[in-house]
């Protein structure tokens, strides 16, 4: 495999980040996951996008332009021979090296990493349960695609050995956030509803374009706080990311959800926000 490390192309078995990089000793640093298919990134500039809001949270620089950035993306692509179907990019920004401590420094040379690897279909369903861990709303690793990504991996985890495919994650106050590694839509009487970004919702691209296809095709839609009983009455659940589009949950916590297939609101979001 070719990554692009710095503005360098090169097999990543010889690349070289630092030991002491603060995205590696102290997850101090974002990422963005890109689907690709057939060799075009999809919605590329709005994940450029969200990853420059975010480093200017944090106070980071991204060390190139947006535009060769999306030409990097397009040769890694190409050297890698992921010019057919569907492949997963990641772009995966640091603070890079810095004196030992917590401390950022005053003034750093931030890693810049891309990698790309060929991604299968996605899920025609998945399973999960409502995880014991929780998504606090009140940080900023909830509002970013952090690399601090400790509470979502145990949650999967959880899932994994309850012999599922996700896991729901709540908030401080009890509420529903997202999914581990998804934002979380419910349908009930025909209305759309999903965790608003102060719930402890990523504001994922996904997240974003369904609901602005649901205002296209006249699908009452809400932000606002789900509670677990909720996702309990829902007639259809779902979740959403950059790889799998819009996948039904068909079943939460051993109990089937609605009627334990892909529903009517759900079908026309998946065919009208299609990645491919």
């Amino acid at each position: 495999m070719i990554c692009w490390l710095n503005g360098v192309l090169g097999p990543i078995e010889d690349a070289r980040i630092d030991p002491g990089d603060r995205g590696f000793l102290l997850g101090d640093g974002i990422f963005e996951t890109l689907l690709a298919v057939d060799g075009a990134v999809r919605h590329g500039p709005k994940h450029l996008a969200r990853l420059s809001g975010a480093s200017g949270i944090l106070g980071l620089s991204v060390p190139y332009p947006k535009i060769e950035i999306m030409a990097a993306m397009l040769q890694l692509l190409h050297v890698n021979q992921l010019r057919l179907g569907r492949s997963a990019l990641r772009l995966t920004l640091t603070r890079g090296a810095g004196a030992r401590g917590v401390a950022p420094p005053a003034q750093a040379a931030c890693t810049i990493l891309l990698t790309a690897v060929s991604l299968p279909p996605p899920p025609l369903y998945m399973r999960a349960i409502v995880s014991s861990c929780i998504r606090s709303e009140n940080s900023i690793s909830s509002r970013i695609k952090s690399l601090n990504y400790l509470d979502n991996i145990m949650a999967r985890k959880e899932a994994a050995q309850r012999g599922v495919d996700e896991a729901v994650m709540r908030n401080s106050a009890g509420n529903i956030a997202s999914a581990s590694s998804a934002n979380i839509f419910v349908v009930a009487d025909g209305a759309l509803y999903t965790p608003a970004i102060g719930d402890g919702a990523l504001p994922g691209i996904m997240r974003a374009i369904v609901l602005e296809a649901a205002a296209g095709l006249k699908i009452p839609a809400d932000e606002g706080p789900l509670t677990p009983d909720g996702l309990k009455s829902a007639s259809e659940i779902f979740l959403t990311n950059a790889l799998i589009g819009v996948c039904p949950l068909i079943e939460l916590d051993g109990a089937p959800v609605g009627t334990g297939a892909m529903g009517p609101v759900t079908g026309k979001l998946r065919l009208s926000t299609n990645p491919g």
